[in-house]
Protein backbone atom coordinates (compact mmCIF):
# COMPACT_ATOMS: atom_id res chain seq x y z
CA UNK A 1 0.00 0.00 0.00
CA UNK A 2 0.49 3.27 -0.93
CA UNK A 3 0.43 6.49 1.27
CA UNK A 4 0.51 10.26 1.53
CA UNK A 5 0.19 12.01 4.82
CA UNK A 6 1.09 15.50 6.03
CA UNK A 7 3.34 15.50 8.60
CA UNK A 8 4.95 18.17 6.19
CA UNK A 9 4.96 19.11 2.61
CA UNK A 10 7.81 17.02 1.59
CA UNK A 11 5.00 14.63 -0.60
CA UNK A 12 3.24 17.36 -2.45
CA UNK A 13 4.03 19.59 -5.10
CA UNK A 14 1.79 22.51 -4.30
CA UNK A 15 -1.05 23.13 -1.98
CA UNK A 16 -3.12 25.97 -1.62
CA UNK A 17 -6.46 27.47 0.82
CA UNK A 18 -5.36 24.58 3.16
CA UNK A 19 -3.98 24.82 7.23
CA UNK A 20 -2.06 22.11 8.43
CA UNK A 21 -3.22 21.20 11.96
CA UNK A 22 -1.76 18.93 14.45
CA UNK A 23 -4.84 17.02 15.77
CA UNK A 24 -4.11 15.25 19.42
CA UNK A 25 -5.98 12.38 20.07
CA UNK A 26 -8.79 12.75 22.57
CA UNK A 27 -8.74 11.32 25.86
CA UNK A 28 -10.62 8.56 27.18
CA UNK A 29 -12.16 10.02 30.56
CA UNK A 30 -11.44 12.34 33.10
CA UNK A 31 -10.88 9.62 35.21
CA UNK A 32 -7.91 6.77 34.90
CA UNK A 33 -8.09 3.77 34.09
CA UNK A 34 -5.77 2.47 37.24
CA UNK A 35 -4.58 4.27 39.84
CA UNK A 36 -1.14 4.77 41.27
CA UNK A 37 -2.00 2.59 44.40
CA UNK A 38 -0.70 -0.51 44.47
CA UNK A 39 -1.87 -3.75 46.55
CA UNK A 40 1.21 -3.66 49.01
CA UNK A 41 0.59 -0.28 50.49
CA UNK A 42 2.72 2.16 48.21
CA UNK A 43 1.06 5.04 46.16
CA UNK A 44 3.36 5.47 42.85
CA UNK A 45 3.24 5.07 38.96
CA UNK A 46 5.25 6.41 36.30
CA UNK A 47 5.81 4.80 32.62
CA UNK A 48 9.12 3.68 32.46
CA UNK A 49 7.24 0.92 30.90
CA UNK A 50 5.10 -0.19 27.75
CA UNK A 51 2.04 -1.63 26.86
CA UNK A 52 1.44 -4.35 24.01
CA UNK A 53 -1.11 -5.96 22.70
CA UNK A 54 -0.21 -9.69 22.60
CA UNK A 55 -0.85 -11.18 19.04
CA UNK A 56 -2.96 -14.41 19.04
CA UNK A 57 -5.50 -14.25 22.27
CA UNK A 58 -5.23 -10.00 21.94
CA UNK A 59 -4.42 -9.39 25.63
CA UNK A 60 -3.30 -6.05 26.76
CA UNK A 61 -0.31 -5.44 28.74
CA UNK A 62 1.09 -3.37 30.97
CA UNK A 63 4.78 -2.61 32.79
CA UNK A 64 5.28 -0.05 34.62
CA UNK A 65 7.65 1.42 37.08
CA UNK A 66 6.92 2.09 41.17
CA UNK A 67 8.58 1.54 44.36
CA UNK A 68 8.76 -1.09 46.32
CA UNK A 69 8.06 -0.31 50.12
CA UNK A 70 11.45 0.24 51.05
CA UNK A 71 11.89 2.77 48.64
CA UNK A 72 13.75 0.33 45.61
CA UNK A 73 12.60 0.93 42.39
CA UNK A 74 10.83 -2.14 40.86
CA UNK A 75 8.69 -3.27 37.75
CA UNK A 76 5.17 -4.04 38.20
CA UNK A 77 2.87 -5.58 35.65
CA UNK A 78 -0.87 -5.72 34.74
CA UNK A 79 -3.12 -6.81 32.06
CA UNK A 80 -6.94 -6.59 30.40
CA UNK A 81 -8.57 -8.04 27.84
CA UNK A 82 -9.92 -4.37 26.51
CA UNK A 83 -7.55 -2.24 27.04
CA UNK A 84 -9.75 -0.72 29.46
CA UNK A 85 -10.24 -2.33 32.69
CA UNK A 86 -7.42 -3.75 33.97
CA UNK A 87 -6.48 -5.99 36.84
CA UNK A 88 -3.30 -6.41 38.97
CA UNK A 89 -2.83 -10.25 38.81
CA UNK A 90 -1.22 -11.59 42.27
CA UNK A 91 1.89 -13.63 41.33
CA UNK A 92 4.45 -15.25 43.55
CA UNK A 93 7.58 -13.79 42.04
CA UNK A 94 8.43 -10.65 44.18
CA UNK A 95 6.38 -11.08 47.97
CA UNK A 96 5.90 -8.10 50.49
CA UNK A 97 4.99 -9.13 53.78
CA UNK A 98 4.29 -12.39 52.83
CA UNK A 99 1.82 -12.06 50.00
CA UNK A 100 1.90 -12.13 46.62
CA UNK A 101 2.33 -8.65 43.97
CA UNK A 102 2.40 -7.95 40.61
CA UNK A 103 5.87 -6.94 40.49
CA UNK A 104 7.30 -8.75 38.17
CA UNK A 105 11.27 -7.60 38.46
CA UNK A 106 12.83 -6.16 41.27
CA UNK A 107 16.68 -5.44 40.07
CA UNK A 108 16.04 -1.56 40.41
CA UNK A 109 14.59 -1.12 36.79
CA UNK A 110 15.18 1.94 35.47
CA UNK A 111 13.83 3.68 32.11
CA UNK A 112 12.38 0.59 31.69
CA UNK A 113 10.73 -0.46 28.23
CA UNK A 114 9.06 -3.60 27.00
CA UNK A 115 8.28 -5.23 23.13
CA UNK A 116 6.77 -8.31 21.87
CA UNK A 117 9.23 -9.29 18.96
CA UNK A 118 7.26 -11.64 16.62
CA UNK A 119 9.71 -11.43 14.27
CA UNK A 120 12.02 -13.70 16.62
CA UNK A 121 11.11 -17.55 16.20
CA UNK A 122 12.50 -18.22 19.41
CA UNK A 123 9.69 -18.99 22.14
CA UNK A 124 11.23 -17.35 25.20
CA UNK A 125 12.76 -13.94 23.51
CA UNK A 126 9.63 -13.26 22.28
CA UNK A 127 9.22 -10.30 25.00
CA UNK A 128 12.49 -8.16 25.30
CA UNK A 129 13.19 -5.77 27.82
CA UNK A 130 15.58 -2.82 27.94
CA UNK A 131 16.69 -1.44 31.51
CA UNK A 132 18.80 0.28 33.26
CA UNK A 133 19.49 -2.52 35.97
CA UNK A 134 21.41 -3.05 39.71
CA UNK A 135 24.27 -3.50 39.90
CA UNK A 136 25.42 -1.58 37.75
CA UNK A 137 22.81 1.03 36.37
CA UNK A 138 23.60 0.66 33.09
CA UNK A 139 20.98 -0.07 30.86
CA UNK A 140 20.86 -4.01 30.56
CA UNK A 141 18.95 -6.67 28.12
CA UNK A 142 16.47 -8.98 29.43
CA UNK A 143 14.40 -11.89 27.22
CA UNK A 144 10.97 -13.66 28.36
CA UNK A 145 8.48 -16.11 27.23
CA UNK A 146 5.41 -14.63 28.92
CA UNK A 147 6.37 -10.63 30.18
CA UNK A 148 6.38 -11.71 33.13
CA UNK A 149 9.32 -14.48 34.43
CA UNK A 150 12.69 -12.50 33.09
CA UNK A 151 15.90 -13.62 32.34
CA UNK A 152 19.15 -12.07 31.20
CA UNK A 153 20.05 -12.15 27.62
CA UNK A 154 23.45 -10.94 27.20
CA UNK A 155 26.49 -10.07 29.17
CA UNK A 156 24.38 -6.62 31.03
CA UNK A 157 25.37 -3.64 30.85
CA UNK A 158 24.80 -3.59 26.87
CA UNK A 159 24.68 -0.03 26.99
CA UNK A 160 27.35 2.19 29.57
CA UNK A 161 24.35 4.64 30.16
CA UNK A 162 22.47 4.70 32.96
CA UNK A 163 19.19 5.49 31.77
CA UNK A 164 17.39 7.91 34.46
CA UNK A 165 15.33 8.44 31.95
CA UNK A 166 12.46 6.72 29.39
CA UNK A 167 13.85 4.35 26.83
CA UNK A 168 12.13 2.79 23.19
CA UNK A 169 12.97 0.41 21.11
CA UNK A 170 11.58 -1.49 18.11
CA UNK A 171 12.08 -4.03 15.82
CA UNK A 172 12.96 -2.47 12.34
CA UNK A 173 11.60 -3.73 8.73
CA UNK A 174 15.47 -4.68 7.77
CA UNK A 175 15.84 -6.57 11.34
CA UNK A 176 17.63 -4.16 13.16
CA UNK A 177 16.26 -3.17 16.49
CA UNK A 178 16.51 0.56 17.54
CA UNK A 179 16.67 1.74 20.75
CA UNK A 180 16.52 5.75 21.85
CA UNK A 181 17.51 6.40 25.34
CA UNK A 182 19.59 9.29 27.27
CA UNK A 183 22.75 9.44 26.47
CA UNK A 184 25.01 10.27 28.91
CA UNK A 185 24.25 10.69 32.48
CA UNK A 186 22.50 14.84 33.59
CA UNK A 187 22.08 14.37 29.48
CA UNK A 188 18.85 15.40 29.25
CA UNK A 189 18.84 14.55 25.31
CA UNK A 190 17.67 11.80 23.22
CA UNK A 191 20.50 9.02 21.61
CA UNK A 192 20.00 6.24 19.28
CA UNK A 193 21.54 2.62 19.34
CA UNK A 194 21.20 -0.55 17.47
CA UNK A 195 22.04 -3.54 17.47
CA UNK A 196 21.08 -7.05 15.31
CA UNK A 197 21.43 -10.06 18.01
CA UNK A 198 20.03 -8.23 20.97
CA UNK A 199 24.17 -8.19 23.04
CA UNK A 200 25.88 -5.97 20.72
CA UNK A 201 24.88 -2.22 20.93
CA UNK A 202 26.29 0.47 19.18
CA UNK A 203 27.66 3.21 20.35
CA UNK A 204 24.80 6.37 20.92
CA UNK A 205 24.46 9.34 18.56
CA UNK A 206 22.16 12.15 19.61
CA UNK A 207 19.14 12.41 17.32
CA UNK A 208 17.01 14.62 19.20
CA UNK A 209 17.55 17.78 21.08
CA UNK A 210 16.65 21.29 21.95
CA UNK A 211 17.11 24.28 19.25
CA UNK A 212 16.89 27.71 18.53
CA UNK A 213 13.23 27.98 18.50
CA UNK A 214 12.82 26.74 22.53
CA UNK A 215 13.44 28.28 25.43
CA UNK A 216 16.24 28.27 27.82
CA UNK A 217 13.84 26.10 30.35
CA UNK A 218 13.56 22.97 27.65
CA UNK A 219 14.93 19.67 27.92
CA UNK A 220 13.94 16.14 25.87
CA UNK A 221 13.58 14.14 29.08
CA UNK A 222 13.15 11.07 26.12
CA UNK A 223 11.51 9.74 23.54
CA UNK A 224 8.60 6.63 23.01
CA UNK A 225 8.91 5.49 19.26
CA UNK A 226 7.36 2.86 17.07
CA UNK A 227 7.46 2.04 13.19
CA UNK A 228 4.42 3.37 11.33
CA UNK A 229 4.93 2.24 7.75
CA UNK A 230 7.92 3.99 6.04
CA UNK A 231 8.08 6.43 8.86
CA UNK A 232 8.61 6.28 12.76
CA UNK A 233 6.59 8.23 15.01
CA UNK A 234 7.17 9.03 18.74
CA UNK A 235 6.26 10.92 21.85
CA UNK A 236 8.93 12.71 23.23
CA UNK A 237 9.22 14.17 26.72
CA UNK A 238 9.39 17.99 26.43
CA UNK A 239 10.52 18.84 30.06
CA UNK A 240 9.95 22.29 30.86
CA UNK A 241 11.96 22.96 33.81
CA UNK A 242 11.42 25.92 36.02
CA UNK A 243 13.06 29.38 35.66
CA UNK A 244 13.98 29.81 38.92
CA UNK A 245 15.41 27.03 39.54
CA UNK A 246 19.00 27.29 39.55
CA UNK A 247 20.17 23.82 40.08
CA UNK A 248 22.82 22.33 37.63
CA UNK A 249 20.38 19.50 37.28
CA UNK A 250 17.35 21.53 36.74
CA UNK A 251 15.45 19.26 39.35
CA UNK A 252 11.89 21.33 39.01
CA UNK A 253 9.76 21.35 35.98
CA UNK A 254 6.64 19.20 34.35
CA UNK A 255 7.21 16.80 31.40
CA UNK A 256 4.31 17.28 28.48
CA UNK A 257 4.44 15.35 25.41
CA UNK A 258 4.58 16.26 21.92
CA UNK A 259 4.63 14.30 18.88
CA UNK A 260 7.45 13.35 16.53
CA UNK A 261 8.37 11.77 13.47
CA UNK A 262 11.27 10.49 11.07
CA UNK A 263 11.81 8.84 7.90
CA UNK A 264 14.50 6.29 9.25
CA UNK A 265 15.64 6.34 12.61
CA UNK A 266 18.06 8.91 12.86
CA UNK A 267 16.67 12.38 11.61
CA UNK A 268 14.03 13.32 13.88
CA UNK A 269 11.16 16.29 13.43
CA UNK A 270 8.71 17.91 15.87
CA UNK A 271 6.11 18.06 13.76
CA UNK A 272 4.33 20.60 15.21
CA UNK A 273 7.25 21.94 17.83
CA UNK A 274 5.64 23.50 20.74
CA UNK A 275 2.08 22.17 20.68
CA UNK A 276 1.12 19.28 22.96
CA UNK A 277 0.49 15.97 22.18
CA UNK A 278 -1.33 15.12 25.02
CA UNK A 279 -1.69 18.26 27.18
CA UNK A 280 -1.36 18.63 30.93
CA UNK A 281 -4.44 19.56 32.35
CA UNK A 282 -5.12 22.35 34.67
CA UNK A 283 -8.11 21.41 36.65
CA UNK A 284 -6.13 20.84 40.09
CA UNK A 285 -8.51 17.60 40.51
CA UNK A 286 -7.17 15.82 37.52
CA UNK A 287 -4.99 12.67 37.70
CA UNK A 288 -3.05 14.52 35.09
CA UNK A 289 -2.66 18.09 36.54
CA UNK A 290 0.89 17.61 37.14
CA UNK A 291 2.88 16.33 33.86
CA UNK A 292 2.34 13.33 31.44
CA UNK A 293 4.40 10.49 30.92
CA UNK A 294 3.12 8.47 27.47
CA UNK A 295 4.26 4.80 27.58
CA UNK A 296 7.02 3.88 25.23
CA UNK A 297 5.00 3.06 22.33
CA UNK A 298 1.47 3.60 20.97
CA UNK A 299 -0.87 0.07 19.97
CA UNK A 300 -2.21 -0.19 16.76
CA UNK A 301 -5.63 -1.51 16.51
CA UNK A 302 -7.99 -1.93 14.04
CA UNK A 303 -10.04 1.21 14.40
CA UNK A 304 -7.98 3.48 16.51
CA UNK A 305 -4.36 4.05 17.80
CA UNK A 306 -4.25 4.14 21.30
CA UNK A 307 -1.73 6.74 23.39
CA UNK A 308 -1.41 5.40 26.72
CA UNK A 309 0.26 7.29 29.73
CA UNK A 310 0.64 7.69 33.09
CA UNK A 311 -0.84 11.67 34.79
CA UNK A 312 0.72 12.87 37.81
CA UNK A 313 -0.61 15.39 40.19
CA UNK A 314 2.64 15.86 41.30
CA UNK A 315 5.88 18.12 39.62
CA UNK A 316 8.96 17.00 38.69
CA UNK A 317 11.50 16.61 41.65
CA UNK A 318 8.57 18.38 43.91
CA UNK A 319 8.27 16.15 46.69
CA UNK A 320 5.06 16.52 48.06
CA UNK A 321 3.33 19.24 45.69
CA UNK A 322 0.10 16.48 46.25
CA UNK A 323 -1.74 16.73 49.81
CA UNK A 324 -5.21 16.22 48.48
CA UNK A 325 -7.36 13.13 48.55
CA UNK A 326 -7.09 10.45 46.19
CA UNK A 327 -3.90 8.48 44.83
CA UNK A 328 -1.40 10.94 43.36
CA UNK A 329 -0.94 9.23 40.06
CA UNK A 330 -3.42 7.69 37.52
CA UNK A 331 -2.93 5.19 33.80
CA UNK A 332 -4.50 7.47 31.29
CA UNK A 333 -5.79 6.87 28.13
CA UNK A 334 -5.90 9.53 24.53
CA UNK A 335 -6.99 8.00 21.04
CA UNK A 336 -7.31 8.70 17.45
CA UNK A 337 -8.34 6.87 14.54
CA UNK A 338 -5.76 5.89 11.98
CA UNK A 339 -3.53 8.16 10.08
CA UNK A 340 -5.35 11.07 11.76
CA UNK A 341 -2.37 13.03 13.51
CA UNK A 342 -1.95 15.82 11.38
CA UNK A 343 -4.60 17.39 9.14
CA UNK A 344 -4.62 19.76 6.43
CA UNK A 345 -8.09 21.62 6.60
CA UNK A 346 -9.57 23.89 3.68
CA UNK A 347 -12.72 25.60 5.40
CA UNK A 348 -13.07 27.36 2.20
CA UNK A 349 -11.76 25.83 -1.45
CA UNK A 350 -8.36 24.06 -1.34
CA UNK A 351 -6.17 22.08 -3.62
CA UNK A 352 -3.36 20.03 -3.24
CA UNK A 353 -1.17 18.23 -6.25
CA UNK A 354 0.92 15.38 -5.45
CA UNK A 355 4.21 14.51 -6.63
CA UNK A 356 4.45 11.73 -8.78
CA UNK A 357 3.86 8.34 -7.51
CA UNK A 358 2.70 4.71 -8.54
CA UNK A 359 0.89 2.58 -7.55
CA UNK A 360 0.02 -1.49 -8.28
CA UNK A 361 -3.41 -1.33 -6.55
CA UNK A 362 -6.49 -0.04 -8.69
CA UNK A 363 -8.24 1.74 -5.53
CA UNK A 364 -7.36 5.65 -4.93
CA UNK A 365 -8.96 6.51 -1.33
CA UNK A 366 -8.86 9.19 1.48
CA UNK A 367 -8.87 9.30 4.55
CA UNK A 368 -11.08 12.64 5.55
CA UNK A 369 -13.77 14.27 7.52
CA UNK A 370 -16.36 16.19 5.70
CA UNK A 371 -18.32 19.02 7.06
CA UNK A 372 -22.04 19.45 6.00
CA UNK A 373 -21.98 21.37 2.75
CA UNK A 374 -18.51 20.38 2.13
CA UNK A 375 -16.96 17.58 -0.62
CA UNK A 376 -13.97 16.37 -1.68
CA UNK A 377 -12.69 15.34 -5.07
CA UNK A 378 -9.95 14.64 -7.35
CA UNK A 379 -8.33 13.93 -10.96
CA UNK A 380 -6.06 12.15 -12.05
CA UNK A 381 -2.52 13.61 -14.02
CA UNK A 382 0.24 12.44 -15.65
CA UNK A 383 3.67 13.22 -15.16
CA UNK A 384 3.51 16.66 -16.80
CA UNK A 385 0.06 17.52 -15.45
CA UNK A 386 -2.41 16.63 -17.76
CA UNK A 387 -5.64 14.83 -17.14
CA UNK A 388 -5.78 11.85 -17.82
CA UNK A 389 -9.00 10.29 -20.20
CA UNK A 390 -11.72 9.35 -17.93
CA UNK A 391 -10.64 10.66 -14.59
CA UNK A 392 -11.44 14.51 -15.13
CA UNK A 393 -12.31 16.82 -11.55
CA UNK A 394 -15.70 17.06 -13.70
CA UNK A 395 -15.99 13.26 -13.63
CA UNK A 396 -15.55 12.91 -9.81
CA UNK A 397 -18.28 12.12 -7.55
CA UNK A 398 -18.10 14.27 -4.26
CA UNK A 399 -17.04 12.18 -1.25
CA UNK A 400 -19.20 13.85 2.37
CA UNK A 401 -19.17 12.79 5.64
CA UNK A 402 -16.24 11.06 7.86
CA UNK A 403 -14.64 7.64 6.49
CA UNK A 404 -11.10 6.76 7.24
CA UNK A 405 -11.68 4.82 3.96
CA UNK A 406 -13.38 7.60 1.15
CA UNK A 407 -12.41 6.07 -2.01
CA UNK A 408 -12.99 7.95 -5.15
CA UNK A 409 -15.01 7.24 -8.13
CA UNK A 410 -15.56 8.84 -11.52
CA UNK A 411 -18.65 8.58 -13.65
CA UNK A 412 -18.82 6.04 -16.40
CA UNK A 413 -16.70 3.80 -14.09
CA UNK A 414 -13.26 4.60 -15.83
CA UNK A 415 -10.91 1.38 -15.90
CA UNK A 416 -8.67 1.53 -13.01
CA UNK A 417 -6.06 -0.88 -13.85
CA UNK A 418 -4.86 2.29 -16.64
CA UNK A 419 -3.37 3.70 -13.59
CA UNK A 420 -1.27 0.55 -12.45
CA UNK A 421 2.77 0.70 -12.69
CA UNK A 422 2.99 4.20 -14.19
CA UNK A 423 3.93 7.47 -12.98
CA UNK A 424 0.81 9.36 -12.35
CA UNK A 425 -0.25 12.33 -9.83
CA UNK A 426 -2.98 13.23 -7.91
CA UNK A 427 -4.79 16.40 -7.45
CA UNK A 428 -7.39 16.66 -4.85
CA UNK A 429 -10.16 19.40 -4.83
CA UNK A 430 -11.51 20.04 -1.25
CA UNK A 431 -14.24 22.03 0.18
CA UNK A 432 -14.98 22.44 4.07
CA UNK A 433 -13.04 19.48 4.71
CA UNK A 434 -10.02 18.19 6.78
CA UNK A 435 -7.37 15.81 4.96
CA UNK A 436 -5.86 13.52 7.18
CA UNK A 437 -4.13 10.65 4.16
CA UNK A 438 -4.63 9.74 0.22
CA UNK A 439 -3.39 6.11 -0.20
CA UNK A 440 -3.93 3.20 -2.82
CA UNK A 441 -4.26 -0.16 -2.10
CA UNK A 442 -6.38 -2.91 -1.37
CA UNK A 443 -9.24 -3.35 1.58
CA UNK A 444 -7.06 -5.72 3.19
CA UNK A 445 -4.31 -3.69 2.95
CA UNK A 446 -5.74 -0.37 4.13
CA UNK A 447 -7.04 -2.71 7.50
CA UNK A 448 -3.27 -2.38 8.00
CA UNK A 449 -2.79 0.38 8.13
CA UNK A 450 0.19 0.85 9.83
CA UNK A 451 2.38 -0.74 6.94
CA UNK A 452 2.20 0.98 4.16
CA UNK A 453 5.58 2.86 1.63
CA UNK A 454 5.61 6.12 0.45
CA UNK A 455 7.00 7.39 -2.81
CA UNK A 456 10.70 7.43 -3.18
CA UNK A 457 10.41 10.35 -6.05
CA UNK A 458 12.76 8.75 -8.44
CA UNK A 459 12.47 7.03 -11.58
CA UNK A 460 9.90 4.34 -11.10
CA UNK A 461 11.82 1.67 -12.65
CA UNK A 462 14.73 2.85 -9.86
CA UNK A 463 11.72 2.71 -6.85
CA UNK A 464 10.53 -0.77 -8.54
CA UNK A 465 14.33 -2.11 -7.75
CA UNK A 466 14.67 -0.63 -4.44
CA UNK A 467 11.94 -2.56 -2.84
Amino acid sequence: MLKFLFFDYRQVESIEGFVRRLEPPVKHSAEPLMTSEQTWGQDGMTTYGSVVRRPGDGLFQFWYTTRSPKGRLTLAYAESEDGITWRRPRLDLVRVKGRGTNIVFDQEPHGTAVIYDGADPRPDWKYKMLTGAAPSGRISAFRSADGIHWRRAAENPVIGTNPDCPISFCRMPDGRIVAFHRPGFADRRVGRTETWNFRNFSEAVVVMEPDQSDPPNTQLYGMGSAVYGAYMIGTLWVYHTDVDDMGFHKMLGYQEPEFVHSRGSYCWHRTAQGTAWIRVEKDPARFDCGQVQPVSAPVFLEDEVRFYYVGQRGRHGAKDTWQGKGPRAGFGLATCKPDRFVSVTARGDGRILTRPFWTDAPRLCANARIARGGSLRAEVLDVAGQTLPGFSLEKCLPLTGDSVAHEFVWKDSPDLTTLLNREIRLRVHARNAALYSLYSGTVEEARRYWEFRIPSFIAMTGEKEMM
